[in-house]
């Protein structure tokens, strides 16, 4: 579709659609392996973005069914809904759409994103890393041979230092039974890389994320004395710790601490503060909650949040779908 603005350069020379076609991981020929092979370099350019929501809706929509519309293929091939108009000349959007469709001059539409992939895993794989997911089969779950996610190659390139995770996931894995998707966290980078994943329902009643939350009687001030005085005990503990098998879940204490400590982070999960009127606006329902907690957690500096909507298939109808 031709643009009806005049068409717009980066200051890196490529324009728009361009870097919309080039993708997230490949931008400027810096693909996953560039990257993790020299990090310095990889951002030696410093980045003007801040932040970043994933909007993840697993199964997923169809195109034809949203933005896409083909209103002018064969029955057997456009969908049963009806195109509307939206405020971009040229531009039409699903019926059920209108909201979105009066604001699509804030919005890039990319219809030239495809893959190969006839399973939701592989599939998945591919869009949460930006590459095809190694030695992959029909269903092949999650596996630390995986590529990292982005929120995971972003923290491996640029550790977190204040305290604030470079990535959180929410409000739940996307999993089935025993089939847990790849592409969530770091993969072969390793656990200390994974993005912080939240596993509670943020619309439930005293909504509260465990590891961020003080027993009773303590306040960050006492903590934080309680830390130093483990540190003084513990003198030794480098030798201690080089002898000993190594703890997964180390990473993810220091940096429950770390968050605690600085709480920003913390605060951004207390919904309670938030504007009860704005949470209505959001949605009183899990998806909807996840979204404005995605908000506030960028506003308190998390550079990735990936919201899911749900575990898994939630648009894949196979059948019935109208």
């Amino acid at each position: 579709m031709a643009s009806p603005c005049p068409t717009h350069r980066h200051e890196i020379g490529m324009v728009r659609r361009e870097f919309l076609q080039v993708g997230f991981s490949a931008l400027a020929g810096l693909s996953s392996s560039t990257l993790l092979a020299s990090p310095s370099r990889a951002l030696s350019r410093p980045p003007r973005a801040k932040s970043m929501i994933l909007v993840f809706l697993t199964g997923a929509p169809s195109h034809i069914d949203t933005f896409d519309m083909k209103p002018d293929a064969p029955e057997a091939i456009r969908g049963e809904f009806k195109p509307i108009a939206t405020n971009v000349p040229g531009l039409s959007f699903c019926e059920h759409l209108p909201r979105l469709a009066s604001m699509a001059d804030r919005l890039a539409i990319v219809r030239s994103m495809s893959h190969t992939n006839l399973n939701h895993l592989n599939a998945t794989h591919w869009v949460l890393t930006g590459q095809p997911q190694p030695g992959f089969f029909f269903d092949k779950i999650a596996t630390r041979d995986d590529y990292p996610c982005y929120s995971a190659t972003l923290n491996y390139v640029r550790p977190a230092t204040d305290g604030v995770p470079t990535g959180v996931t929410l409000p739940t894995y996307l999993m089935e039974g025993p089939l847990t998707w790849p592409g969530q966290h770091a993969g072969f980078l390793g656990p200390r890389h994974d993005p912080w994943q939240i596993k509670q329902d943020p619309n439930r009643p005293g909504f509260k994320v465990e590891d961020l939350a003080l027993p009773s009687g303590f306040t960050v001030e006492r903590l934080q004395k309680r830390l130093e005085l483990l540190g003084e005990m513990t003198g030794q503990r480098e030798i201690v710790e080089a002898s000993a098998a190594p703890d997964p879940l180390s990473d993810q204490r220091r940096q429950a601490l770390s968050m605690l400590l600085s709480g920003k982070v913390a605060r951004a999960f207390n919904l309670d503060k938030e504007d009860p009127r704005v949470r209505d606006r959001y949605g009183r329902h899990m998806f909807g909650q996840s979204l404005l907690l995605a908000r506030r957690l960028v506003e308190a500096g998390v550079p990735i949040v990936q919201a899911n909507m749900g575990q898994v298939q939630n648009w894949d109808t196979h059948h019935g779908n109208f």
